[in-house]
This record gives C-alpha cells, structure tokens and sequence, in this order.
C-alpha cells in the first residue's frame, strides 16, 4: 500500500504495515483495557456512593430515635421520686449546703455544723455517692462544695432528701445562736 506523507509517495514493506499494524491492535487492546477499568471502578464508586447513602439514613435514623430515648429518659429521671436516707451527720451537711447558694470551703461547713473536717469529707462523699448532686470545685486550693439548684428547687417541691426535725432545730439553733454572736 502506498501511503501518502508530506506530498510524497514512499511504499512500505509487509512486516513494516504487520508491525504497524500490531502496534495499533495492541494500542486498541491497551486502550480498551484502560476504559474497562474505568468502567469498573466507576461502577465500584457508584456502589459504595450507594452503600454511604444506606449507612447515612440508617445513622440519621439512629439519631432520630437516640433523641426519642434521651428525651424519654430525662423525662422518667424528672418524674421519679427519689428517696435518699441520709445518716445525721449527712443531713446537717445537706442542710447547710442546702441553704447555702455559694460554694462553701470544707472549713466553713465544718464551722457551720459543728462537725469534724473528716467526718464533713465523708459525708460529703458519701451523699455524692447516693446520688445527691453536689457540685466540686477547687478554690485557692481548697475544695468547696455546693449543692446544684435544680436539686434545690426539687428538693423544695418533691422532699426527696428526708430530714429529722431534731437535725432541723439543731441546724435553726445554731443559725439563732450564729446570729446573736455576730
């Protein structure tokens, strides 16, 4: 065959048009190889674009009905009645700590209720650990103390914390007696 190439005529020989013609079948092998790759991995794509989709609404889904049970969850704790028996000790740190709306260093409470510094931590722990929301916090490295005032209005509302009415006089007695010293 005669091919034509810059306004002249050259002949090729057999094996120079097979090798040419090798070369452009192995070219067209190569290239379709690389458009079925292609293919596949934007059918790939497509399949995991499909299962991200699937794996969302079903997080979606997951969240709607988490929020269902969070919210019907602080509704049953808000409902509830609690009842915590606090020892003596206990319920005169609750008192104080009740009727007080700063934090408190563990000195003062001790001054207030007339109760050793140890047995206040231990009350204080031990009210802590039944569930009484007492807030922590250190100031000039001391730890003060403060009950939370939502627990406080609830407390007024609902008496989930009972107190004997021999610790209440002795908690008023000694707020008269605070009182007429100062």
């Amino acid at each position: 065959m005669l091919f034509k190439t810059r306004g002249r005529h050259q002949n090729y020989s057999f094996e120079e048009l097979n090798q040419l013609k090798c070369d452009l079948t192995s070219l067209k092998e190569d290239v379709q190889d690389h458009f079925e790759s292609i293919n596949a991995n934007s059918r790939e794509i497509d399949i995991n674009n499909d299962y991200i989709c699937e794996i969302d609404n079903r997080l979606t889904k997951m969240e709607e009905k988490m929020d269902e049970l969070h919210f019907l969850l602080k509704q049953l704790v808000n409902k509830a009645k609690l009842s915590v028996e606090l020892s003596k000790d206990e319920q005169r740190v609750f008192l104080i700590l009740y009727t007080h709306d700063k934090f408190l260093k563990t000195s003062k409470i001790c001054d207030k209720s007339a109760i050793e510094q140890e047995a206040v931590k231990e009350a204080l722990d031990s009210m802590m650990d039944k569930g009484v929301p007492i807030e922590r916090d250190i100031l000039n490295g001391e730890a003060c103390y403060r009950m939370d005032n939502e627990f406080k209005i609830r407390q007024a509302k609902e008496e989930i914390i009972q107190i004997d009415s021999d610790v209440t006089s002795q908690y008023q007695n000694t707020l008269l007696k605070q009182f007429f010293e100062s």
